[in-house]
């Protein structure tokens, strides 16, 4: 009764009032709920994979979609590009599609790796948490972190390796803790949902304010920086309050070392 209530909804002339009350119904809850999958313990990313792999790996949801666009709108064509913690490969192959880049991605899962290579991308198996300069040895054009240094607890150690391997800059995408429902649902007296499986997928958070004083204290320019999901044109407006979530270009300025 309910499901095909909804149905009717949608394809009424209600629609766009109804995708608008789902919406704001569905972020009201964010500011009180846990998510029903949520556990307490190590997150094993091959079991993150197999339940990814539900909902259809390989294939860009609209959030990630609009992440992808926002990377691929820096990218200049035919350029070399290194994601890591490539995961099932949408993203490289989004670039390779829209940009003819020549990609190549690094992940910790065997079962992310083994699916990217069985759909033909040039993938390999990294654990990122070790050196870097372990798993690449020549320089890239552009390095991309997808939704990755706010799951390492010294992602500074990681940039400072990739530094020289990166011709042009490297492009990290993480969320906004400053996000107003973030802060709204502190206020409530819960901490910002960032993750979906367990609350320790997130050891770093940033706000906008935050990453561009640890951008500079590292030594990286940020030359653009895109929020790419949040509240509808205020995102643009006011991106520290109303971005969910942020593409940032990071170019070095620390010179030559001597």
């Amino acid at each position: 009764m309910t499901r095909s209530l909804k149905t009717n909804l949608r394809n009424s002339p209600l629609r766009p009032l109804y995708l608008g009350l789902a919406n704001a119904y569905r972020q009201a809850r964010r500011l009180f709920i846990y998510p029903a999958t949520a556990r307490v313990g190590v997150v094993d990313y091959d079991v993150y994979w197999d339940n990814k792999a539900q909902a259809g790996l390989g294939h860009l949801s609209p959030w990630r979609r609009k992440r992808a666009e926002a990377f691929a709108s820096v990218i200049t064509e035919s350029s070399s590009v290194l994601d890591l913690g490539v995961g099932d490969g949408a993203l490289l192959r989004f670039l390779i599609e829209q940009r003819g880049i020549m990609g190549y991605g690094l992940d910790v899962s065997p079962k992310a790796v083994a699916f990217c290579q069985q759909n033909g991308l040039n993938v390999d198996l990294a654990d990122i948490n070790q050196p870097i300069t372990n798993f690449i040895t020549a320089p890239f054009d552009y390095i991309i972190l997808s939704e990755i240094i706010e799951h390492l607890p010294d992602p500074e150690s990681l940039l400072n390796l990739l530094r020289p391997y990166a011709k042009k800059s490297i492009i990290v995408s993480i969320p906004n803790t400053g996000f107003h429902q973030h802060r709204l649902r502190l206020l409530m007296g819960r901490f910002p949902l960032q993750w979906v499986v367990t609350p320790g997928e997130h050891l770093r958070f940033w706000t906008l304010t935050d990453f561009r004083w640890w951008a500079q204290q590292m030594n990286f320019k940020v030359a653009q920086e895109i929020p790419y999901e949040g509240t509808h044109w205020l995102k643009d407006i006011l991106p520290g309050l109303f971005a969910a979530a942020f593409v940032y270009v990071l170019v070095d300025v620390s010179g030559p070392t001597t």
